[in-house]
């Protein structure tokens, strides 16, 4: 018994073998991550919830205040426990001392014990008093239990009539004393 396929049937099979065979190879080799289009969420990028135009009121042990927060969008991250604020002014406290400090930036982060508070992207930081000091840099750190804030960044510090810059500063809120680290230099108008 002769068994003859017609050609037609051989080249057809032949051709459905070829092409699972192209399948079975291409199946393989696909990159599952490949089909994930958007970013990889991180730890860093897992908030759990979020508060538009928030303002935040911290009460002292003493039930004064110690500062007010306000912040166009807050969000806060499951993982560090930190906040994440958009355009956060804060009015900051101290002792006493009716007039508070006021510090603004475009960017910050509390963390979450509220020990640390980093301000980043046109950072102002004036106290409200009549003689209209205020010092800009573009990262300020600032540590309100310790009445304390610093950075290593340019600073330039405005007056009425003089202009200070400086790289990096310590400045100490209770007393308002203010040290500034290295290659200061001022310039005084005189009338």
């Amino acid at each position: 018994m002769n068994l003859t396929l017609p050609r037609y049937l051989v080249v057809g099979l032949l051709i459905i073998a070829g092409a699972a065979l192209a399948m079975a190879v291409g199946y393989w080799n696909i990159n599952p991550s490949s089909f994930n289009t958007g970013k990889p969420q991180t730890q860093t990028d897992r908030p759990d919830f979020y508060i538009d135009n928030a303002r935040i009121l911290m009460l002292n042990e003493q039930g004064k205040v110690a500062y007010r927060l306000t912040t166009s969008h807050a969000v806060h991250q499951v993982d560090d426990g930190s906040t994440h604020l958009e355009d956060p002014e804060l009015l900051f406290y101290r002792g006493e001392d009716p007039t508070p400090w006021l510090l603004k930036s475009r960017q910050g982060v509390v963390t979450q014990r509220g020990d640390r508070v980093d301000l980043t992207t046109d950072v102002l930081l004036k106290q409200n008093t009549d003689d209209a000091r205020q010092l800009t840099t573009s990262a300020l750190t600032l540590f309100p239990a310790r009445d304390y804030a610093e950075t290593d960044q340019p600073v330039r510090i405005e007056a009425a009539r003089s202009v200070t810059t400086a790289e990096g500063m310590q400045l100490f809120l209770n007393d308002g004393s203010l040290k500034l680290l290295s290659t200061v230099r001022g310039q005084y108008e005189v009338r």
